[in-house]
């Protein structure tokens, strides 16, 4: 058995040892046409939220938290990326205007390829408050460390192996509103900080998540298999 993590060897424990399971992280392929880093933050942060529109990947939490920090008086723009799921369209506008966030929150729908990139390269903090009970590994967190992006996310599937708490990001508690938005505010409140956490999950997505690193711990555990 291969698994992405062995914060996910829960989901075989009853079926195997941990010394049958072979554990490889994803790797995703780095986009060499655009450029990650900016030198400078913007003068408004700029957040991003990027997954499908479904409850549980935290986007309602997400607006609950930035009424919050709208309400400590801190300018920000947060954008939303992603097609309709339990949620849509119009439900997150409601909910958008709800919280009197109009002219700072805007639904985007979905983008991909470059004009997804473009999103990623333009932001300074990405969120993904998800308590999706079946998340795994996902990759839009290795996309924003690639963009040297500082994430505030969950304990949900393996994401604590991604994101270490205090040093690339932040790892909150689910569905607290409260919480996130404290993180949220820090960042803001701490550019530089918040740029070196960036610097540090751009150091470990090239030590450990670029498509030609798994390529490499896939094919070392491919021969360890077969020479058995």
């Amino acid at each position: 058995v291969i698994l992405l993590s062995e914060l996910l060897f829960y989901d075989i424990e009853k079926y195997k040892s941990k010394s049958e399971v072979y554990f490889c992280p994803n790797g995703i392929p780095v986009q060499e046409n655009l450029i990650y880093k900016r030198k400078n933050s913007n003068k408004v942060p700029k957040l991003l939220f990027l997954s499908n529109l479904i409850e549980s990947k935290g986007v309602f939490i997400l607006l609950d938290a930035l009424k919050k920090v709208k309400l400590s008086g801190l300018k920000f723009r947060c954008d939303i990326v992603g097609g309709e799921g339990d949620i849509n369209a119009e439900t997150l506008q409601h909910k958008i205007s709800y919280n009197k966030l109009d002219g700072q929150v805007f639904a985007n729908g979905i983008k991909t390829g470059d004009e997804k990139n473009i999103f990623f390269s333009k932001t300074d903090i990405f969120i993904f408050p998800t308590f999706y009970s079946k998340e795994c590994f996902p990759l839009v967190l290795l996309e924003a460390m690639m963009y040297s992006i500082p994430i505030i996310s969950t304990n949900e599937g393996a994401i604590a192996e991604i994101i270490e708490n205090n040093k690339n990001g932040f790892i909150v508690e689910k569905q607290n509103p409260d919480v996130l938005a404290e993180k949220i505010i820090w960042l803001i409140k701490n550019p530089k900080k918040a740029a070196r956490m960036g610097l540090e999950g751009k150091i470990k997505f090239n030590r450990n998540y670029r498509i030609d690193v798994f390529e490499k711990k896939l094919n070392d555990i491919l021969n360890k298999i077969h020479a058995n």
